[in-house]
């Protein structure tokens, strides 16, 4: 997972089941691969999410000529989960398990 931190966001999806959020990575900056980084629990409950700051916008990228959500800053393990942040801001996911791992 280290080889996506600042890569751009490009979707993020939390489902109303609340099964998972994925975030949606550029894998590279020559081409449009992606590659969905989730986090979910693994019995398939439901996961729990929590922000302190949340601001989710098109930004546009000069160098790239571009626009994304934001680059894709750091994932660490917190207690019961997992901590996200980015561009988008600071977002704790209770769950179990992250794909790729941690």
């Amino acid at each position: 997972m280290n080889r996506l931190f600042g890569n751009n966001v490009v979707k993020i999806e939390a489902p109303q089941d609340r099964s998972e959020l994925k975030f949606v990575v550029l894998e590279n900056d020559t081409d449009f691969d992606t590659i969905n980084v989730r986090f979910y629990n693994s019995d398939n409950s439901p996961i729990t999410i929590d922000f302190s700051h949340l601001s989710i916008a098109m930004l546009f990228d000069p160098e790239r000529y571009s626009m994304s959500l934001g680059e894709f800053e750091y994932v660490k393990s917190i207690d019961n989960g997992f901590e996200v942040f980015g561009d988008f801001g600071i977002i704790w996911v209770y769950c179990d398990s992250s794909s790729p791992k941690l």
